[in-house]
């Protein structure tokens, strides 16, 4: 992953009414481990990893690095988010932002993906004004394309890719949303 621009990181924790973004930590480690391997997850990303590919990979916390958030509720991981500028596994976002999350099946259906990725999209306009943020989710994944949708993602394109029909979206600070944006005090 590549840095997000002249973005100081990391910054202060995120605060939402049930949430907190947070920079990994050691107790994250198997709950991140958890949320690699679910074939729940990995079921529109190819598959899940296999668990001791990922316990071999991560010996300790979860790695550190610029636009990972930690998902985290009453003090456990429950998911994360990434913003990360995209290299170009797809040639419309090459450059630009793309916004990733993953959350452990469990805490599916609660509002909590919508919540936090408002937060971090919050968090992204304020430190990046104007810039845009782009999303890619395969049709097939219903929940994905609601919270889309749901965050103010614009469709640009539909596209075949990886066997199956690819969406590609792109959301900007001036896109109107049915989600608040800005993180709680």
């Amino acid at each position: 992953m590549t840095e997000l621009g002249h973005v100081a990181w990391p910054p202060a924790p995120i605060r939402t009414e049930r949430l907190v973004l947070r920079e990994p930590e050691a107790r994250d480690r198997a709950a991140a481990i958890e949320l690699l391997t679910s074939p729940e997850v990995g079921t529109y990303l190819g598959g899940p990893r296999p668990r001791d590919e990922i316990e071999h990979a991560m010996p300790g916390a979860p790695s550190r690095r610029p636009g990972l958030f930690i998902v985290d509720l009453d003090g456990a991981m429950i998911g994360q988010i990434t913003l990360s500028r995209e290299t170009g596994h797809l040639r419309k976002a090459a450059g630009k932002a793309e916004l990733g999350y993953l959350f452990l099946p469990e805490v599916w259906g609660r509002g909590y993906a919508a919540e936090a990725c408002a937060a971090a999209l919050g968090w992204f306009a304020g430190a990046l004004p104007g810039e845009p943020v782009v999303l890619a989710t395969q049709t097939a994944n219903v929940r994905s394309m609601r919270l889309a949708a749901k965050l103010g993602f614009t469709e640009v394109e539909r596209f075949e890719a990886y066997g199956a029909e690819q969406w590609f979206g792109v959301w900007t600070s001036a896109t109107p949303s049915g989600c608040s944006l800005r993180p709680t005090a």
